[in-house]
């Protein structure tokens, strides 16, 4: 069956779906039997018009400002206000999936933002138990099913980065080096800003970047950038074999680097032992003597 009925009618699957929204296919069910995507069934399979699916994105990230006065609006609301400079965690101590959590919430509880430390870990460990917020490409978006507004100080985002990846579940069944909490306390902001970031991550080249900059500040500076670029519509439409993981000029750099100093280091020498080789010498010299006598 064609996939594509026009410039604006290509269909989607459950699969691709998925990845054009970085949201899990379980998700991705639910929200379908609930009503809440438009889509359509075509031989008892359900698909979607991408068209469709993007014109649902923009009106959740518009919202609605006249019945949430209070709430800042998710589109409109600057991402430097969620991710401040002590947000970023350029090298992540854990090597597990709860550990993980638990040192991305503790980052967020030390600076205020949090008020219960234990409901959050908890919450998000109950999230992550009923399909993994991993994506393909290496980044994981975590997050609450409950937004227990009394639990939250402050909507916030706590990202980090792990040098050599952890194993978290990803459809792909690859590590997973980027870790995005988030604690954005109202519904109205968490789709919106998961929008954004899906968006701002849809680019192979920005995950390598991320995994490659150095500092907290440069971190910081591209999820920004990419921001702003999603905000302004600059985001190419990539197609979904694009997510897989590839690396950046520098990381391909360093590699090429590491290869050529172990291929120029010279292996050290064994130490040479003069007895023994004297011994061997004797013994090549008897043998071949004896090879030479004539056979009586």
């Amino acid at each position: 069956m064609p996939k594509k009925q026009g410039p604006d009618g290509q269909l989607l699957t459950i699969h691709e779906l998925a990845v054009y929204l970085h949201l899990d296919e379980g998700t991705v069910n639910r929200l379908v039997a609930a009503g809440k995507i438009p889509s359509i069934q075509l031989d008892r399979q359900w698909r979607f018009k991408k068209a469709a699916i993007d014109e649902w994105i923009q009106d959740q990230l518009v919202g609605d400002d006249e019945s949430f006065v209070d709430v800042p609006d998710g589109m409109k609301l600057p991402l430097e206000d969620l991710l401040p400079d002590q947000a970023i965690i350029p090298n992540l101590r854990a090597s597990t999936p709860i550990a993980v959590i638990d040192e991305l919430a503790a980052r967020a509880y030390t600076n205020g933002w949090l008020a219960d430390k234990p409901w959050f870990v908890g919450a998000v460990v109950e999230r992550e138990s009923l399909a993994s917020t991993a994506m393909e490409g290496g980044v994981a978006f975590l997050h609450t099913r409950a937004k227990d507004k009394g639990k939250i100080a402050r909507p916030f985002i706590v990202v980090g980065r792990s040098w050599e990846g952890i194993a978290f579940g990803a459809a792909d069944a690859q590590p997973t080096y980027l870790f995005f909490l988030l604690g954005l306390k109202y519904d109205r902001l968490h789709l919106p800003i998961l929008g954004r970031l899906a968006r701002a991550l849809r680019n192979p080249a920005t995950i390598a970047k991320l995994r490659s900059l150095s500092s907290p500040d440069q971190v910081r500076a591209l999820l920004l950038k990419e921001d702003a670029n999603v905000r302004a519509g600059l985001v190419p439409d990539l197609a979904p074999e694009a997510f897989r993981p590839k690396l950046d000029r520098t990381l391909r750099l360093r590699a090429i680097r590491r290869l050529q100093q172990q291929k120029h280091t010279p292996e050290p020498e064994p130490p040479k032992s003069k007895g023994k080789g004297r011994g061997k010498g004797k013994g090549k010299a008897a043998a071949a003597a004896k090879a030479k006598r004539p056979t009586p």
